[in-house]
């Protein structure tokens, strides 16, 4: 694995991502948005995961676009 390659764990598992696409979260009120402009930013879809199998303590685990604790987290995984 790439030293400078950045990784997260999800659900027990460590995830390698794309560096350029961030990790972004959003409740179920704005998901739809969110990802639309994920989509519109980066045009790349994000891949999606319920918020709580992100297991980084660090991550702002809150909506994007209103602060609601968030229940979807968008993110490109490296190789998909």
């Amino acid at each position: 694995m790439d030293k400078k390659e950045k990784t997260i764990r999800i659900e027990g598992k460590d995830v390698a991502l794309h560096p350029e696409h961030p990790v972004r979260f959003a409740c179920m009120e704005h998901a739809d948005t969110q990802i639309d402009e994920y989509v519109d930013e980066f045009e790349a879809a994000p891949d999606t995961y319920r918020a709580a199998s992100i297991e980084d303590d660090k991550l702002d685990k809150r909506c994007r676009e209103c602060g609601a604790p968030a229940e979807i987290a968008l993110l490109r995984e490296k190789g998909m």
